[in-house]
């Protein structure tokens, strides 16, 4: 049945790469099969579990490169995982811990508050009265997650000669990505070392947190947090006369991943509206931190550098950001300036998601893919398809729950004091400087398990 999926992906993706070469389409009669093909992944996937519900998850928020129909449908794999049986949880929480659920909490909800595609999550009261949520590893999900990952290396190697891209180094990072979901050690580490990292900037530690990792009930395959209880941003707030307004908790929620991203370089890759929860006092705790990703000192060097020139618009800096990142090799650089100078016409700055929405961008794309396929050297480098991954959720949730917000308003001030504060150079030799809100760079550190 998975091959089958995969063969029938490929006929659909070489028919419309042909398409695209002829300069003809076959409009309606594409669309419908790109929505057929990815109904039937959604119900393979949700038959199947595990890491194909997880790939249909992360190619759902691909809008820039796969077809809508496509991704409209993947989208309802957000929401369409049913939960285990509570006989498998609790035994996988005995096996974990040592003894039953009845043993361990003086309460333990049978039935999950949330249920994902590696884990699901429930509520309980610990034994001496914490308010808990317990995230609990599906039992075998490790075997059904191999078979997953090895199909989607045949399907990435299937489609690897025609992109620009090596997917190897893709399929690596998802498989990485995905092996860390399944450690929940992993998981609370990261979850401290983020929420240290946040509570530097004190403006941001008043309106952001991270719920508290409970060592003493946590495994590799069980994790024990305190309890949020709130609402998903973006849902109505129970008590509308009181606390900040939606754009706000956006706006704070955008600021927190760009420190992580900017600032820090190690970052929660899933700001989607379920992993961010704004609580009755206002305040917006960020939970799951499963999907994470470290930039390396250079990388995340390149990475700002590479922003910087997007912000104000300077392509020479833009082109030498992607070989100071081993994106490309010298030898591109005139495509990507090329490339640059078009992506920053003024026409398309700063403009809010709802202007960006009513733009033609055909000609574009159209001047974009034939620049692409000019560039002889590119390459993914390490850790940056999850930043991107980041950045275009971050990006989604914006669009959806805060049109009217302007990029600069967003980006501006963290970007530009960044880059004050790390004294990055411009390509012109100069040094960027901001007067714009903003701590001191934080130290990342993590307090280990006890």
């Amino acid at each position: 049945m998975l091959a089958g999926l995969i063969a029938e992906a490929a006929l659909l993706y070489g028919r419309q790469a042909l398409a695209r070469r002829l300069r003809w389409s076959a409009g309606e009669v594409d669309a419908a099969r790109s929505t057929r093909f990815a109904q039937r992944f959604v119900r393979i996937a949700t038959r199947f579990r595990g890491g194909l519900i997880k790939l249909g998850q992360v190619a759902s928020l691909r809008f820039e490169v796969l077809p809508e129909g496509i991704t409209e449908e993947l989208a309802k794999l957000r929401d369409r995982v049913e939960a285990h049986p509570y006989d498998a949880i609790a035994q996988q929480l005995e096996h974990e811990l040592g003894a039953p659920p009845d043993a361990l909490f003086r309460r333990f909800e049978r039935e999950p508050i949330a249920a994902a595609s590696l884990g699901q999550v429930h509520r309980a009261t610990a034994a001496d009265g914490r308010d808990l949520a317990v995230k609990v590893l599906y039992p075998d999900v490790e075997r059904s997650v191999a078979i997953d990952l090895a199909m989607t290396r045949v399907a990435l190697w299937l489609f690897d000669f025609v992109v620009v891209a090596d997917l190897n180094h893709v399929y690596r990072e998802i498989r990485r990505s995905i092996h860390g979901e399944m450690d929940y050690v992993r998981e609370g580490r990261a979850a401290e070392e983020v929420a240290g990292n946040l509570a530097r900037d004190a403006e941001l530690a008043r309106h952001v947190r991270v719920p508290a990792i409970h060592w003493d009930l946590t495994t590799r395959r069980v994790l024990a947090m305190e309890f949020i209880d709130g609402w998903k941003i973006g849902e109505r707030n129970p008590e509308p006369s009181t606390g900040p307004t939606q754009d706000q908790i956006v706006l704070w929620a955008s600021r927190a991943f760009l420190h992580m991203m900017f600032r820090d370089g190690f970052f929660h890759c899933d700001p989607h509206p379920g992993n961010l929860i704004v609580e009755p006092d206002g305040r917006l705790a960020i939970i799951d931190f499963g999907m994470n990703e470290r930039l390396s000192p250079r990388m995340l060097a390149a990475v700002r550098r590479n922003v910087l020139a997007s912000v104000t618009r300077d392509a020479d800096l833009f082109a030498a950001s992607l070989v100071e990142s081993g994106a490309i090799e010298p030898e591109d650089v005139p495509v990507v300036r090329e490339l640059a100078e078009m992506s920053f016409d003024p026409e398309y700055y700063n403009l809010t998601p709802q202007e960006v929405m009513n733009l033609d961008f055909g000609e574009t794309f159209r001047r974009s893919r034939e620049l692409m396929k000019r560039l002889r050297t590119f390459r993914i480098p390490e850790g940056v398809v999850m930043w991107w991954r980041a950045t275009s959720v971050l990006y989604g949730l914006v669009v959806e729950l805060a049109p009217g917000l302007r990029p600069l308003d967003v980006f501006g001030p963290y970007v530009l004091t960044f880059m004050s504060e790390a004294g990055t150079p411009t390509s012109n030799g100069s040094r960027a400087s901001a007067d714009a809100p903003g701590g001191r760079p934080a130290a990342a550190g993590a307090r280990e398990p006890a």
